[in-house]
């Protein structure tokens, strides 16, 4: 017998006690197999690996990336801006500049979403090529796009500036020639915020990436594409609930490291006139230069430009005395007279013997609250169970694809209760997506009967913690008005570039109030603030008196919170009337009303943005009269008209501007570029908010392997003995 022939008759024995030559190779293999299978489930499985492939997250230095249909991400358009505040009382006048350079040697599309604040009312653009200034228009929203589709085919030079959200909009510039520069400048108004003695004034510079719910909308089959109608915009397919998801997902740059210069540039300079004597000039998350000359601050950034990843706030206190107590603003445009109120009602003391209170916290954990966001969102909450009293009752619940409540029901906010609480938040981790829908309804639902078996408690409050990167917020805002009932909800935006304008406007449907918390250096006393306004009876039943009928926004006149004031834009009509106006309200069970001479207010001096401001705010309460169940198109109706005559961006309105010149040559492409943003300061090294259950067919296809070989090993090691000894020979 050779040996050849030996090995045979071996490999025959091992086969069959195994079963069969595939059952004995497999076994034979299983050591390696196993090792491999383990090594590529952990790379296949491991939370870099779970994400769609984004070569954003490869790069090492400080470029802008740019992508065609169906190209790879390449460096051709470096984005800068620049923008200067001009504050003068309660307005300031902003001035943003974008500037587009192409370094490829293509002509280019640069597409670009950028954030404003939610109350900005953008007025005024142009575009300028060298020497040349075109100034923008307002058309209706459609003929703009139109109108820049028309330009950018003919060869021509466009700009088209879209309003997507109250704080989103997108900015694109056609036919960048190879080498030029192209700059688009806007100009908004907005007004100054003041609370608790201080002013404020927010400029958002970069996005948190949003999730989108539901279900990526049906394709036409004879034309698949069309999932996709802007492939050069966004990372998001439109869904049933999120139709443009598209236009609302901005790529976005990783975040620099070490010495690296500023992906995305922004120079901030402003000039701050408040006509009265100031304590303190501040900006707690950018250094800056301050420079005064009779009472006017010039300042600017300290190191001249900064990385547009988190928001610029600029804060400043009166010296003691002088903060204004009612003030009311006036311009004249176009024969007609606008106004804005200011008026700020006394605090109410606060309770000796706190009233016991139902608090519902709930806590955003989905995955873009990673990084520093989440640990802001832990100290918050940590600080605000600290702060109950033993009359309270509470529950917590913790939101991301799914939802989980702490307790069943409130529970009292006793010692044991409390550190249970305490345990549970340390856990607390960010994952998964922003399903958010779910979590408010949780919050705002009536108490169970169980419940019932307790006093009524005399205030139910929702404290809600989160950045507010969802896209479906009218969805949320129409749940807020259904549920809330006598709930009040607060808001608290984390993070360094929140969705500022879904929290305040969720505040507002839920008559309560926003606060927000950028770092984590301001927990302790941002929370402190929150606690006083919930603890403190708010100024309820407000009312404006004017000596003759007016045009007033918002119609229906907010609760207000310790230190927040009442304002309210008034058109006059073609002329200011005489007389005085009073404003009355409830202040803890007390009447309280203040009285002021409108002609003593107008000697204040005229202010250059209030009618601006008045149509901005008529435009956003028409548009929350959607909410309640108003018809679109009635809506448009009312909105369109007053944007075209005030000359300002909505979301039936855009401004476009078109160079007559034709600068593409007929035989040359036209390229469309996505300008990425910089990613907000602190948030973990991830495009988007993936779902916690999010991983890929190839960890599954590997986890099954795995799971196979185990109980391949299982079934051997389980088989009986089998007897090889020949049987004798007849």
């Amino acid at each position: 017998m050779t040996p050849q022939y030996r090995l045979y008759r071996s490999c025959r024995r091992e086969a069959a006690t195994f079963g069969g030559l595939p059952l004995w190779l497999a076994f034979r293999c299983l050591p390696a197999l196993l090792v491999a299978g383990l090594m590529l489930l952990l790379l296949a499985a491991s939370p870099s690996r779970a994400q769609a492939p984004n070569p954003l997250n490869e790069l090492e230095s400080g470029q802008l990336l740019l992508r065609a249909a169906g190209q790879p991400f390449v460096p051709a358009i470096i984005q800068a801006s620049k923008v200067h505040f001009d504050i003068s009382g309660m307005l300031a006048t902003v001035r943003l500049q974008q500037t587009f350079h192409n370094d490829s040697a293509q002509y280019v599309e640069g597409v670009y979403a950028f954030p404003l604040p939610q109350d900005a009312a953008v007025r005024y653009m142009e575009m300028r090529i060298g020497e040349r200034r075109i100034v923008g228009a307002v058309r209706e929203k459609a003929e703009a796009k139109k109108l820049y589709q028309a330009a950018k085919q003919a060869g021509r030079k466009a700009s088209l500036v879209e309003q997507q959200r109250p704080n989103l909009f997108t900015n694109r510039v056609a036919n960048i020639a190879p080498g030029e520069a192209v700059t688009v400048e806007l100009e908004y108004v907005q007004p100054v915020a003041y609370t608790a003695g201080v002013f404020s004034l927010r400029f958002p510079m970069t996005i948190t990436p949003r999730y989108m719910p539901g279900v990526p909308l049906a394709t036409d089959e004879e034309a698949p594409l069309a999932l996709t109608p802007d492939p050069y915009l966004g990372w998001a397919l439109p869904t049933d609930q999120v139709p443009d998801a598209d236009a609302i997902s901005p790529l976005l740059h990783p975040a620099p490291g070490g010495d690296h210069a500023p992906l995305n540039p922004i120079e901030i300079s402003a000039r701050l006139d408040m006509g009265m004597p100031l304590a303190a000039v501040d900006s707690p998350y950018h250094d800056i230069a301050l420079a005064r000359r009779a009472g006017v601050y010039d300042l600017r950034l300290a190191q001249g430009v900064s990385e547009m990843n988190r928001d610029f706030v600029l804060t400043w206190e009166p010296v003691t005395g002088s903060a204004p107590r009612a003030a009311l603003f006036t311009e004249q445009v176009d024969g007609e007279h606008f106004g804005l109120l200011l008026v700020v009602p006394p605090s109410a003391p606060a309770a000796t013997r706190p009233l016991p209170r139902e608090i519902i916290f709930v806590v955003d954990t989905s995955g873009s609250m990673g990084g520093v966001s989440i640990e802001q969102a832990r100290a918050s909450l940590s600080r605000a169970l600290a702060q109950l009293h033993p009359a309270d009752r509470f529950n917590i619940i913790e939101f991301n694809s799914q939802q989980r409540s702490l307790f069943r029901s409130p529970v009292p906010a006793s010692r044991h209760h409390v550190q249970a609480a305490q345990e549970f938040v340390r856990q607390l981790h960010a994952s998964g997506g922003t399903e958010m829908l779910p979590a408010l309804r949780a919050a705002l639902a009536p108490a169970l009967e169980a419940d019932l078996q307790h006093d009524a408690v005399a205030l139910r409050q929702v404290v809600f913690i989160t950045d507010g990167a969802v896209g479906n917020e009218a969805a949320l805002f129409e749940e807020i008005a259904r549920l809330l009932g006598d709930t009040r909800l607060f808001t608290v935006g984390i993070g360094s570039a929140p969705n500022s304008w879904f929290m305040r406007k969720a505040a507002e449907f839920g008559r309560g109030a926003h606060t927000h918390i950028g770092d984590i250096d301001e927990v302790g006393q941002k929370m402190a603030t929150l606690f006083e306004q919930l603890s403190r009876p708010a100024a309820v039943n407000l009312a404006v008196d004017w000596p003759q009928p007016v045009e007033a926004w918002p119609q229906r006149l907010p609760d207000l919170y310790h230190g927040q004031p009442l304002s309210v834009a008034v058109k006059f009509g073609a002329a200011i009337p005489a007389g005085e106006v009073r404003v009355s309200g409830d202040i803890g069970g007390q009447a309280w009303s203040r009285r002021l001479q409108i002609s003593g207010a107008v000697g204040q001096g005229a202010h250059a943005g209030v009618a601006s401001l008045w149509a901005r705010r008529k435009i956003a309460g028409l548009l929350d009269q959607r909410v309640s169940g108003r018809a679109e198109e009635e809506v448009r109706a009312e909105v369109l008209p007053l944007a075209l005559q005030h000359r300002l961006l909505s979301p039936y309105t855009s401004f476009i501007a078109v160079e007559e010149i034709v600068s593409r040559p007929e035989d040359e492409a036209l390229h469309g570029k996505a300008v990425p943003n910089s990613r907000p300061h602190g948030q973990a090294d991830q495009p988007f908010a993936w779902p916690r259950t999010a991983t890929t067919a190839r960890a599954r296809a590997w986890f099954a392997a795995l799971l196979l070989f185990l109980a391949l090993l299982l079934r051997v090691l389980r088989q009986g003995e089998v007897d090889h000894v020949p049987a004798a020979r007849a």
